[in-house]
């Protein structure tokens, strides 16, 4: 993958601290309305620079101003403040910023001390009052997340709760929401990086005449209260989501007292980012069932004919007593199975009408006993640790291509452990064990915990896979399936070596690696929601003719994998036609969806891609491509790279706020030539000229752009690495498309233009490339505001273009995109 020297590890913003605090009674405590408006990235920031005094400038955001502390710096992905002494503060904000309406999240590391407040804070107004989200840790390490309006040196506690406790050295995640004026609704949450994020578990709505109406600056701070010795903060990641200037304000609810607060908050499942995309809620669908169906059910028996009134217990019962073309039909409840449905039982199985089936891979365990700081189970079973895909291998040695994140080393270890809902982290020693953390000693077969059992329900992972798909035409719907403690080699929770298989309204969440495997042709995945996957959501190998529509894929490598060589989103690698469309991706550790390997003849249409840590869309030693009407926005590298792929039609997207560029058309030194190098599709004569694996013929047009902040950020870059081809070879047509700055300058550089045999031209003003290249001739350069609104729908100042700028639809994109062949219309449909 090309390397990019603006990388922003993870979108999210970070809390401010918390002062002096008092309760106003006056205030109502309420359930918030949902804020339905999308969300628009206007500052992240994950600190993936040096600077030895300050914080310097966030990739999206502009420059840090900074308070406080006996120092500040930036080093090794976190952002310091430290020797912040007793009843004295820190604050860091992004004054270029103004968030009326939105969310901001940040990521900070527990210090040593008690009695220390951590805020994410917005509306920040110049005579220092704002709105925070505050994360207070107590004498007693619990951890409290608090609503507050701060104002004149003080905090106000609008709302508050109390969750479990926390470590020093434990990263921790507050996000803060805000919206309306007249009544401005106030929402905060706190919880273990890395853990599925709860609902918001403080709200307030403020009407006080002291509220914050204003749009105002964001950032972060922290406290020391008196008496504790100096602290060290470290911020890890920060990110600003704005709805717009303007939201309704929402109806007054009615006042609610706050509720007893549980000695440790059950994090809720993650739902849906727009609630557009993905599997129906498990429980709400109702498939026809047909009158020779098998049933099972958690109240059946094996022994059972199978019927409605004599169920069987499990799904390899029922396989055994179906032939080709029937149904199994199973009953609500939770169920703790692997099934393998074997060659010859092409069957459909399904949930029975609005009843919600799941299946879990996790156990109760019991019997713990105090064990030193810890507390011990015996006889506890753990799973294949192998980091690679071949079981038992180590991992690699080369620089920058190990699966394994040397930050992060027990990635690849897929034993997962819940208490009361919340999931503990994984250490790699019994010395290393604390609260919300667990070790298991492979060889004594035991389990230990860093948090007291006594009184909470523990779960653990003990099934690895849920389904192997081996019959061909089998049909998978109305199902759920969490905890699974997959192995890296295993690719997957559920997995097709066989072809033509279809998950229909699916659910995967909590997978310890790999989330879904399809690796043969003529499989399809319709409405499907993988969530929480530890390495990869889905994956795809000589899974030709697969096609994926409304799939919701969230917060994929939430273990921290190496994005190179093959962790992310979804990735698809030799495949021959392949479609996705209607989709959504976000939040990904790594890049969100990347073909690689001589896959052919892709189709990505009408998906939005957002915030994930690298690039948006990545089509790598590839060929023959349509991606249309996509929103690609937030993320922290590029939205689109096509590097070593020709024949790609890039129209009608609209790719904004990401990290370095909208769109990045690049080219290496590999060729299909080379057969020696990795990614040829070897059931093809090589080398396969149909797939040269050289940028050429990109046609760009009636996409929307802006670039990003960084030093080395520009709109639309096209530019050959080995210098053997010039821009007008690899980017032929480029037309009626939208170019969006702030003002000349911001991005840095409206385009890079490459040339062969030397170095790219880098064309500060637009009207320069056009006069240069004659490309974009008839493209529109906007100065000023967002291109889009907060639903990225293009602004009027846009639209009303789209007749005048836009170019003619290709009948053969039109096709793929839905719409009439001809039309004219900027940006992506919404």
């Amino acid at each position: 993958m090309p390397s990019s020297s603006t990388v922003a590890r993870r979108r999210w913003a970070l809390p401010v601290a918390g002062l002096a605090s008092t309760v106003l009674a006056s205030i109502a405590l309420t359930a918030a309305p949902s804020l339905a408006a999308a969300a628009t990235t206007i500052a992240t920031d994950g600190f993936d620079r040096s600077a030895a005094s300050g914080w310097g400038a966030a990739p999206s955001g502009g420059a840090w101003s900074v308070t406080g502390g006996a120092s500040r710096s930036v080093a090794g992905s976190a952002a310091t403040v430290a020797g912040v002494g007793a009843n004295r503060s820190f604050r860091a904000s992004l004054p270029a910023v103004k968030l009326a309406n939105g969310t901001v999240r940040a990521a900070f590391t527990v210090p040593k001390g008690t009695q220390v407040y951590y805020s994410a804070e917005a509306r920040r107004q110049a005579n220092g009052t704002a709105y925070g989200s505050r994360a207070r840790i107590d004498a007693n390490r619990k951890l409290h997340t608090e609503v507050v309006r701060v104002a004149g040196g003080a905090a106000t506690v609008l709302a508050s709760k109390v969750l479990g406790t926390v470590a020093p050295g434990q990263s921790v995640t507050v996000e803060l929401d805000v919206a309306g004026t007249s009544s401005v609704v106030v929402r905060s949450k706190a919880y273990v990086t890395g853990t599925r994020a709860p609902d918001w578990q403080a709200r307030a709505t403020d009407k006080a005449g002291s509220r914050i109406a204003a749009a105002g600056a964001v950032g972060v701070s922290g406290y020391v209260s008196a008496g504790q010795a100096a602290q060290t903060w470290k911020t890890l990641a920060f990110s600003a989501l704005s709805t717009g200037s303007t939201a309704a304000t929402p109806p007054a609810p009615p006042v609610v007292a706050p509720p007893a607060p549980p000695v440790v908050a059950k994090p809720t499942a993650t739902p849906a980012a727009s609630g557009k995309h993905g599997a129906a809620a498990v429980g709400s669908t109702a498939y026809p069932v047909p009158s020779n169906a098998v049933f099972v059910s958690t109240s059946g028996s094996d022994s059972a004919s199978g019927s409605k009134s004599a169920p069987v217990r499990t799904v390899t019962k029922a396989l055994t007593k179906v032939s080709s073309g029937r149904t199994i039909v199973i009953r609500g409840g939770t169920y703790h199975e692997y099934f393998i449905v074997p060659p010859g039982k092409a069957v459909t199985i399904q949930s029975y009408p609005n009843e919600a089936v799941w299946f879990d891979g996790s156990s109760k365990v019991s019997g713990f006993t105090a064990s030193g700081s810890a507390w011990r189970a015996d006889g506890y079973s753990s799973f294949d640790a192998s980091p690679t895909y071949t079981k038992g291998a180590p991992d690699g040695t080369a620089v920058g291509w190990t699966f394994l994140n040397p930050a992060h080393p027990m990635a690849a270890h897929p034993d997962q452990v819940w208490i009361d809902g919340a999931e503990q982290k994984q250490v790699g020693a019994l010395s290393q064990v604390k609260a919300g953390t667990f070790f298991v000693d492979r060889g004594a077969k035991r389990l230990y915990l860093g948090t007291n059992p006594a009184g909470r329900s523990v779960q653990a992972s003990t099934l690895s896979q849920a389904i192997s798909l081996r019959a061909p035409g089998t049909t998978i719907r109305g199902l759920g399936f969490r905890r699974y403690a997959s192995s890296v080699p295993q690719q997957g929770v559920i997995t097709a070596y066989y072809p033509n298989q279809k998950l229909e309204n699916v659910e995967v969440r909590d997978s310890a690696t790999a989330g879904v495997g399809i690796f043969k042709p003529g499989s399809s995945l319709k409405n499907v929601t993988i969530t929480g996957s530890g390495q990869i959501g889905l994956q795809a190998s000589y899974a030709d003719g697969l096609t994926v529509d409304n799939l919701s894929l969230r917060n994929s490598n939430d273990q921290n994998f190496n994005p190179t060589p093959s962790a992310g989103g979804f990735k698809v690698t030799t495949t021959r036609g392949f479609t996705m469309k209607n989709s959504e991706i976000t939040g990904t550790i790594g890049n969100q969806f990347w073909t690689d390997q001589s896959t052919y003849d892709i189709n990505l249409t009408n998906n939005t891609i957002t915030n994930g840590t690298r690039w948006g869309i990545v089509l790598e030693i590839s060929s023959k491509a349509v991606i249309a009407g996509n929103v690609v926005a937030g993320n922290a590298h590029d939205g689109i790279m096509i590097s070593n792929t020709n024949n790609v039609s890039v129209w009608n997207n609209t790719l904004v706020n990401n990290g370095r560029s909208g769109l990045a058309i690049a080219q290496d030194k590999r060729r299909i030539t080379q057969l020696s190098v990795s990614g040829h599709d070897r059931r093809r004569a090589q080398p396969d000229m149909s797939m040269p694996w050289t940028t050429t013929n990109v046609t760009v047009g009636n996409n929307i752009f802006t670039g990003g902040t960084g030093s080395k950020s520009a709109i639309y870059l096209v530019e050959s690495w080995d210098r053997a081809l010039n821009a007008e070879q690899m980017a032929t047509y480029s037309n009626g498309n939208v170019f969006s700055q702030k003002a000349v300058g911001t991005p840095k550089l409206a385009t890079v233009w490459g040339n062969a045999g030397a170095y790219s031209t880098n064309f500060v003003k637009f009207s320069d490339y056009v006069a240069a290249t004659g490309r974009d001739r008839n493209s529109y350069h906007h100065l000023g505001a967002s291109p889009v609104n907060g639903s990225y729908q293009a602004v009027a100042a846009i639209s009303s273009r789209d007749t005048t700028v836009g170019q003619p639809l290709p009948a053969a994109v039109a096709t793929k995109v839905g719409r009439a062949a001809g039309t004219r219309h900027l940006g992506a449909w919404r």
